[in-house]
């Protein structure tokens, strides 16, 4: 029998957890596989061995594991094969076929594209990697979204990349060239992240740029209709 695991990041922040839950609910009601769970790769339970174990046990024989993350980083190549590997050693008649993360998606950057009003700059806001791929990966994304909406993107990361979204916001306050900036968060779940981006935001709303803060990537009837298309390709 077939199962689905979703594999969100996980958070520290119970909010954000909800997020991604009720994220995989919506998602996964319009999937007609039997069995289908939702795990974390860190930071909250159940884990991703705890969810193959959950799966087995409403009897899978197969699982389709898809990584729920946006770009592919380390996490999608090294730090959720090694979990499923464990967890293939636990079952080793289980057959578990590893999904890939969203990539770079033309249907995502249209949708954004289309909920962007009267900016005349974006903030594009990631929530950062050392992976180089990662990261030309999201300059590729900033790009066509430029192309895109014809209005200046400045691409930028909440950690461990630079430029920081903070350098970026604070230049942009500084210079006023750009009057309204849609400051948009290419994210799945905001959970402990919203409290800084809003901090970031209202240090930098005493000056002439009006700052619009726009809703996560999860939010986009697009993500659905890209988690279908990858089960139907599993068959």
């Amino acid at each position: 029998m077939k199962a689905v695991l979703y594999i969100c990041h996980g958070s520290r922040s119970v909010e954000g957890q909800k997020e991604a839950i009720a994220f995989v609910e919506r998602l996964s009601s319009s999937i007609s596989i039997p069995i289908q769970h939702v795990c974390f790769l860190e930071l909250c339970e159940p884990n991703i061995v705890t969810g193959v174990e959950r799966c087995v046990h409403d009897g899978a024989t197969t699982i389709l594991a898809i990584p729920l993350l946006l770009l592919s980083a380390n996490h999608a190549k090294r730090d959720i094969p090694y979990e499923l590997e464990k967890a293939k050693e636990m079952f080793p008649s289980l057959t578990i076929i590893y999904g890939k993360p969203f990539g770079v998606q033309h249907d995502i950057i249209s949708a954004l594209s289309a909920t962007i009003e009267q900016a005349d700059a974006i903030v594009l806001v990631g929530r950062g990697s050392s992976d180089t791929e990662a990261q030309a990966d999201f300059r590729q994304i900033a790009h066509l979204l430029q192309h895109e909406t014809n209005v200046p993107v400045y691409p930028c990361y909440l950690a461990a990349a630079v430029p920081s979204f903070s350098d970026v916001i604070t230049s942009l306050a500084q210079t006023t060239e750009h009057k309204r900036v849609a400051v948009v968060p290419y994210i799945l779940f905001f959970g402990q992240l919203l409290d800084y981006i809003h901090q970031t935001l209202q240090a930098n709303q005493a000056s002439e740029v009006s700052f619009t803060l726009y809703p996560p990537i999860r939010t986009y009837d697009v993500l659905d209709r890209l988690v279908e298309q990858q089960v139907k390709e599993w068959g």
